[in-house]
């Protein structure tokens, strides 16, 4: 009867199995050129976003709200 060798020493975030990892070592697993290409995607997303919201705002300005209207003035209960 053989035995497998035990390993000694400190265990490796890829030798636990994918339902016991946490997202930050899962995240930590992937190749560096997976992880960079996935942070470049969603940095591009956010600044096209960024993008877009500025030439809607220039297209579609905000219009002023008037200070005075009723729903803005505090009513005093009548006696």
């Amino acid at each position: 009867m053989s035995q497998t060798p035990q390993r000694r020493g400190p265990r490796s975030i890829r030798d636990e199995p994918v339902r016991n990892r946490s997202i930050l070592e899962s995240w930590s697993v992937l190749p560096a050129r997976t992880r960079r290409c996935i942070s470049l995607s969603i940095t591009a997303v956010a600044l096209v976003g960024l993008w877009v919201s500025d030439r809607l705002e220039e297209a579609i300005p905000a219009t002023p709200e008037p200070t005075g209207s009723p729903e803005h003035t505090t009513r005093t209960p009548s006696s």
